[in-house]
This record gives structure tokens, C-alpha cells and sequence, in this order.
């Protein structure tokens, strides 16, 4: 095997093995979603979902899916739900009435905003165990990891 191809089957090897480790901290110790999901009583993919359509604005279902990774056919019952809430609405293309977007709703923003405050709130309270440079470091990194894989893995 060519020197570089062994040099990348072991960054991939140390990838593999630092997400491994990652995961579990990213999920307990910093996003603390069980404390979201139990407060707000919404699942992160809810979350997720009305995060990006608050942020890109409305988009279709097939877009959703594609961006979040989730079948479509997992993704049409979710929205449903949001619609029950009154986080989303369904709205028709007026050029193509064909198509149907979803659209983030009033009440969706303002259960986001009261989410957001929450998740800024349990990361202040974690945060002040860090230095502000590794506190920059850590930003600099989850920016790096999203820049790198963000269109990378939603294709």
C-alpha cells in the first residue's frame, strides 16, 4: 500500500475512533438534550427541523430529508406532528401548485428562541470550567467540523 494511502487509512482510523469518544460528550455533556426534550417536551429532530427552516427559510420535504439525513418517508410524520403544535405550516409553491413547502410558524419561532436561550443558558453553565481559549478553541473546531462535512454529508 502507497505511503499515502496507509497515512489516510490511519487519520480515518483516528477519526473513527475520536467520534466514537466524541459522541457520548457531545450528547451528555454539552447539548444536555435530554434536559431540552424533557423542559420543552420535543425531540431533537423537531428541533432540528424547525431550526433549519427558521434559518434557510421554507423548503420541501425532500430538501428536509436530504439536510437531516432522515428518510422521507420518516420525515412526513414529523412534520405532521409540528403541524399539530403549530410549529410549521404546509404552504403551497404560487408559481408550481405542485409543490408544497414547509414554513416555520410564529409559535415554531418563539418555542426555537425559548430553546436557543436554554441551550445558550446549559452551555454558559458548562463554559465556565473552560478557559477563553480553549472555549476558542472548541468554537473554532465544532465551526471547522461543520465547514468540512455540513454539505459534504447533507448530499
Amino acid at each position: 500500500m502507497p505511503r499515502k494511502s496507509m497515512a489516510k487509512d490511519n487519520l480515518i482510523d483516528s477519526v473513527a475512533r475520536n467520534l466514537f469518544l466524541a459522541l457520548p460528550v457531545f450528547r451528555k455533556r454539552l447539548l444536555h438534550m435530554d434536559v431540552i426534550q424533557r423542559e420543552f417536551n420535543i425531540p431533537l429532530s423537531h428541533v432540528q427541523v424547525m431550526a433549519m427552516l427558521n434559518d434557510n427559510g421554507s423548503m420541501n420535504v425532500s430538501e428536509i430529508s436530504r439536510r437531516l439525513g432522515i428518510a422521507k418517508p420518516n420525515i412526513t410524520p414529523l412534520i405532521d406532528r409540528l403541524i399539530q403544535e403549530n410549529y410549521v405550516e404546509r404552504i403551497r409553491d404560487e408559481k408550481d401548485h405542485r409543490m408544497v413547502n414547509v414554513s416555520i410558524c410564529p409559535e415554531g419561532v418563539k418555542v426555537l428562541d425559548l430553546i436557543r436561550r436554554k441551550m445558550r443558558t446549559l452551555v454558559g453553565d458548562w463554559a465556565t470550567a473552560l478557559s477563553v481559549s480553549d472555549l476558542r478553541t472548541l468554537n473554532e473546531s465544532l465551526t471547522t467540523i461543520y465547514r468540512v462535512l455540513g454539505d459534504k454529508l447533507q448530499t
